[in-house]
């Protein structure tokens, strides 16, 4: 494989002389069966190549997790020597990043935190919990991945104690939440202590756990209604649209999204899973599918939408049998990831605005409903056009239009000042 890639010697010989070649040429190998284009390929076989460099000083043993791959990253990116390596110390700690965990993965070092690998037999009860709860509770898919997040969090962590699951003790989950506190805010240990009151519950039915444990969970107070929705102004949104140049791959396809998430409301998910037949261009019709309650959802076909999704159809989408609508710039061409969404927001949000949070899909979401609100549409109407199924869903946008405020404020306070 290394000779594929390279015509000069010593280029060749230090690559098969570095760490793990056997290994390395299996790596790219794959990737190259998987339609990786010559230039990926050339960079992840330098990237590689650091990667087998550092782990070679780790115990041949060592399983790592994302936070040990992304803790080698940055420390590699520092000590790169300058005019050898790329410029950029973030983009590189990336690139190397995503390269060691496909590596370790095929190595089977890596603790992949999705499936739960490294949980032993707990990753099957947390199988059959998860499953237990797609057929009551949690009917969406992101709401049973969030759920498994947030039992995974506490089964590592016990793991890492060396605590069985059936000597758990309340001792043990504010031992938990003592060092979660340090990194998270009020609503996220809100819903870790609502995912874990769930996870104890099924636990003592099936006998894996001692009884009570999910009472003696307490959770955070939240206050209704007490933030603000965090998002981008609508003239922000008007300024970003413009300033993409739609001429390439890249700028039509996050041209379309922006459209998309901005117009319509949608949240990621909703443009991740759109497909190539949802859009109705004899009827000016566009449908997806609602993440949280996955019912299907129907909508007009706006012009400046099917102009943009036209646009990148036509002339930059790829060549695949893939039904996914919108797809990864380079081979192997799939679906966007779940943070692909956010990344292409954050790309063209402009650099200086405010504010400094909401600047992913779901700001552009808030920007959508605030801009409705605003413009003199009724909470049903914008509740409708959202998605939303409860009025209280959509009532927190009364917070933020001040001109309906403004009527009810007392303008005179007469004898009470």
């Amino acid at each position: 494989m290394f000779e594929d890639l390279y015509t000069r010697p010593g280029v060749i010989r230090r690559h098969r002389e570095a760490p793990l070649a056997t290994e390395r040429e299996a790596y790219l190998r794959d990737s190259a069966a998987r339609g990786v284009t010559r230039g990926t390929l050339l960079r992840q076989a330098r990237y590689v190549r650091c990667v087998a460099e550092e782990i070679e000083l780790q115990d041949p043993d060592r399983c790592f997790a994302r936070a040990d791959v992304r803790i080698l990253a940055d420390s590699w990116a520092t000590r790169r020597v300058p005019g050898q390596q790329p410029p950029n110390p973030r983009g590189a700690a990336k690139n190397f990043r995503c390269v060691a965990e496909g590596f370790l993965r095929r190595l089977g070092r890596l603790q992949d935190e999705q499936s739960g690998s490294g949980l032993g037999d707990l990753s099957d009860k947390l199988d059959e919990f998860i499953c237990a709860q797609r057929q009551s509770y949690w009917q969406a898919e992101a709401t049973c991945e969030a759920g498994r997040w947030q039992v995974q969090r506490l089964l590592v962590y016990l793991k890492q104690c060396r605590v069985d699951l059936s000597e758990v003790s309340a001792d043990h989950i504010d031992a938990f939440y003592q060092q979660a506190a340090l990194r998270w805010n009020r609503n996220s240990l809100q819903r870790s202590a609502s995912a874990l009151r769930r996870w104890f519950t099924y636990a003592a039915e099936r006998g894996w756990t001692r009884p009570g444990l999910a009472a003696l969970i307490e959770t955070p107070r939240i206050y209704r209604d007490e933030g603000l929705p965090t998002g981008p102004a609508w003239q922000t949104v008007g300024r970003m649209l413009p300033a993409i140049e739609a001429d390439t791959p890249g700028p039509a396809r996050d041209r379309a999204i922006l459209l998309l998430l901005s117009v319509y409301g949608l949240r990621s998910g909703e443009v991740r899973h759109m497909r190539l037949n949802d859009i109705d261009w004899a009827g000016d019709r566009i449908r997806f599918r609602r993440s949280k309650t996955l019912r299907p959802a129907e909508a007009p076909l706006q012009p400046a939408v099917g102009e943009a999704i036209a646009a990148y159809l036509s002339r930059h989408r790829p060549r695949t049998r893939d039904r996914t609508l919108f797809l990864t710039l380079r081979a192997p061409y799939r679906k966007l990831s779940t943070g692909g969404p956010y990344d292409v927001v954050a790309r063209h949000y402009p650099a200086n605005e405010a504010p400094p949070k909401g600047r992913g899909p779901h700001g552009l979401r808030h920007a959508c409903a605030r801009h409705l609100v605003e413009s003199g549409q009724s909470f049903k109407e914008t509740g409708d056009h959202l998605g939303h199924r409860s009025p209280a869903s959509t009532r927190v946008y009364a917070k933020v239009d001040l001109a309906a405020l403004r009527l009810v404020a007392l303008d005179d306070l007469g004898g009470l000042a």
